[in-house]
């Protein structure tokens, strides 16, 4: 049961680290026309809800599930680390890229009907905010990531020494 709940979480983080650079990817086209600009704003929200958000849940559950296998894991910092990074990537995805993602086809549907400066200006606002919000998220993937296989002691206090008899 660890094996399979391992590799799933070994899956979804790959999913979740590959769509978030598929949406990078496609954030950082440059869409010349407003029907192009829609196109690639599609794209990019179809990729974060059915990519990046069901990979994040993968991710989150099967960790969750590995935590309540071997409950003496709490007591280690690490871990406690990558919870709250974990819990940080979460509020991220959420929040600043699929938000932002959602905000910004609007917005791009906004600049096919009635182009306007304040909308184009929007745009490349909501546009800055996701391209952030991919890479904190990345780059705290692989804080994780690193703290998994590491594992370092984290201040932990040495026990003390037993009495002598």
């Amino acid at each position: 049961m660890r094996t399979l709940l391992r590799l799933l979480h070994l899956l979804g983080g790959v999913g979740f680290a590959g769509a978030l650079a598929a949406q990078l990817a496609i954030t950082s086209v440059a869409a010349d026309t407003p029907p192009r600009l829609l196109a690639a704003r599609d794209i990019a929200l179809s990729v974060s809800s059915n990519v990046v958000l069901p990979a994040l849940g993968l991710m989150v559950l099967s960790g969750l599930l590995l935590l309540a296998l071997r409950p003496a894991l709490i007591e280690q910092r690490w871990l406690i680390g990558k919870l709250l990074i974990g819990i940080a990537v979460c509020g991220i995805a959420l929040a600043q890229v699929h938000g932002a993602a959602r905000q910004a086809r609007t917005l791009a549907v906004q600049a096919l009907t009635s182009p306007t400066d304040a909308t184009a200006a929007a745009l490349a606002t909501v546009l800055r905010s996701e391209r952030l919000g991919v890479w904190s998220a990345l780059a705290l993937a692989v804080a994780a990531v690193s703290l998994a296989l590491w594992r370092p002691r984290l201040g932990q206090r040495a026990k003390p020494p037993t009495p002598p008899p």
